[in-house]
């Protein structure tokens, strides 16, 4: 898949979708599998994805950052993923389509949910400006469509496997690998401490069975993510992952992290050797939970 990062670039004969997608949820998702249909008539695929100025986020959650977007994206087999520069104010929709989407881009086709808040004005300038709008079906989970909101507010409230259903792939934190205090060495555990942006919506604080995909091969593994009352009382949020069968130094790599399954809350233990008793156990749950979803 090709990225363009920014808002220079000029295509013709295209097939496009435009918006937020924030996540690249099932609603999204379907809108990209008619782009892929569209582009087997001799168009090439192009997804337009607003990068909102992180400035301007303040105190925004988002469920996926422009680099976790390219990765999910990449893995749906689009051609070409747009990531549009915004500074966060209304777009001019008309203009957009006509001055962007149309004039730049060359669309020939443009894909949009039904329940897209754009849709009356893509309806209209479709015969103005003589491309083919195609809408597709609203994606539904527990009789409601799939939104952003939803999901954001199931990840905050502790219900990862709702939010994951929704989304249709496992929650990702995409991050580099920072050093921590080392703690996990002390008892044979060592764990990569992995950054984040303090606008990424994170899971309820709890103890996750994840899988972590380094330089393109994937580990299972057992993530913290939150508090660490048994060693510290900061109030800030950490997320560490133990990688199971894997010993080697990758400080300073990003990693992108899939949160599969809930295995426990946070606890506070007597001492490490508590702490490490505990994640033992924590590590069979993991792994047998793998092995059933295999």
């Amino acid at each position: 898949m090709e990225v363009i990062d920014g808002n220079d670039f000029c295509m013709q004969g295209t097939c496009v979708a435009f918006g937020d997608f924030d996540g690249v949820h099932s609603g999204h998702r379907a809108v990209a599998d008619r782009l892929l249909q569209a582009a087997k008539k001799g168009l090439t695929s192009v997804v337009v994805a607003y990068d909102i100025d992180e400035t301007m986020l303040k105190d925004k959650k988002i469920l996926a950052t422009p680099e976790e977007k390219q990765y999910l994206f990449n893995q749906l087999g689009l051609e070409v993923l747009i990531s549009y520069k915004t500074d966060g104010a209304p777009i001019d929709v008309e203009r957009f389509i006509r001055d962007i989407l149309v004039a730049r881009l060359g669309a020939k086709v443009i894909v949009a949910g039904a329940d897209d808040v754009n849709i009356g004005a893509l309806r209209a300038g479709a015969e103005k400006y003589r491309y083919t709008l195609e809408e597709c079906k609203t994606v539904l989970a527990d009789g409601e469509p799939v939104t952003t909101e939803r999901i954001l507010k199931e990840l905050e409230e502790g219900s990862l496997e709702k939010a994951n259903e929704m989304l249709g792939h496992p929650y990702l934190i995409m991050g580099e690998v920072m050093h921590g205090k080392a703690l996990g060495r002390t008892v044979g555990m060592p764990t990569a401490n992995i950054g984040y942006k303090p606008y990424k919506q994170l899971p309820a604080d709890g103890v996750y069975g994840t899988i972590s995909d380094i330089d393109g091969k994937r580990f299972k593994g057992l993530t913290n993510l939150g508090h660490r009352p048994t060693v510290d009382n900061f109030d800030y949020v950490t997320v560490e992952e133990f990688i199971l069968d894997f010993d080697e130094d990758i400080y300073g790599k990003v990693i992108t992290l899939e949160i599969h399954a809930t295995i426990r809350g946070i606890r506070k233990f007597k001492d490490l050797a508590e702490v490490k008793l505990q994640v033992n156990k924590d590590i069979e749950s993991i792994r047998s939970y793998f092995e059933s979803v295999s």
